[in-house]
């Protein structure tokens, strides 16, 4: 049975990579808006000029994540006894708009995403406040935060990104309480084409997190692969004594392909555009 905290946890300590991420963010946007004056914009599903996303292509995204659902977990968070909520499948207009975002420079897809999330931290909410005790539960969402290079390459986080423009559930906050640290000897470079096993070996003991003892977390995460790197979000929580029932993520993958299926069938989504301007 999980009990009340009397008062919130202490903020966790400064992370030096947060402001500038948040600059980084403002910074992207307003390049976005001067490129507009010579590169117009155009939907990041057809390429259709005009919008970050088509009239059409918007609403096929809504139908397809309008009704958030519980995946089966994937091994290594089955293993945490966690459960798992996705926006929708990682394929068509929802991958395309994240790899665009992620890989394509389109940071004005962000508020995009943000809305895509929103419903699914709503029913994360419900479903962790039912299996609560009586009595208001503070509730944490914890983004699984990104590696130092992909920060330098992106100049954002897009967890952290996402999360931070998304209408979030009463009673519930944000904190990035987890954070990434060096293991000497191993690195854990990209997790693309990694099997499951293999990504547990990189990423087990990679994370940690402080400020969060004796609260009430969510991690969440962008895209649900093989589970490995959410799940060591979740034993990094766990260890700073918190209590981690669920995890939230924008889009996961379908379990019979493999992660190099998966990355093909999305990454052709980026390729038209133009990654030399950022």
């Amino acid at each position: 049975m999980m009990t009340t905290p009397r008062r919130p946890p202490p903020r966790p300590a400064h992370r030096p990579g947060a402001a500038w991420d948040a600059r980084a963010a403002r910074f992207g946007g307003w390049w976005a808006q001067a490129l507009e004056l010579v590169l117009p914009v155009t939907c990041a599903v057809c390429g259709e000029p005009g919008r970050a996303l088509c009239r059409e292509c918007r609403i096929v995204l809504r139908r397809a994540t309008a009704r958030p659902r519980s995946l089966v977990p994937p091994p290594p968070l089955a293993a945490a006894g966690v459960r798992v909520w996705t926006a929708g499948e990682y394929e068509h207009e929802l991958a395309s708009c994240l790899l665009a975002f992620k890989n394509g420079g389109r940071t004005d897809l962000a508020p995009v995403l943000s809305a895509v999330l929103a419903p699914v931290l709503a029913a994360a909410a419900r479903d962790v406040r039912e299996a609560a005790a009586p009595g208001t539960v503070p509730l944490y969402w914890v983004p699984v935060p990104t590696s130092a290079r992909a920060r330098r390459r992106r100049w954002l986080d897009p967890v952290a990104s996402i999360l931070g423009g998304a209408p979030l559930p009463r009673s519930t906050c944000v904190t990035a309480a987890v954070s990434h640290r060096r293991v000497r000897g191993r690195g854990t470079g990209s997790q693309k084409g990694r099997g499951g096993a293999q990504r547990e070996r990189a990423l087990r003991a990679t994370m940690h997190a402080s400020g969060v003892r004796g609260a009430v977390c969510v991690v969440v995460d962008d895209v649900l692969t093989t589970g490995a790197t959410a799940a060591e979000a979740v034993r990094a929580l766990r260890a700073a004594g918190a209590c981690v029932p669920a995890v939230v993520t924008l889009a996961g993958v379908r379990v019979p392909r493999s992660p190099q299926e998966n990355a093909w069938t999305s990454e052709v989504a980026v390729s038209e555009f133009p990654h030399g301007f950022i």
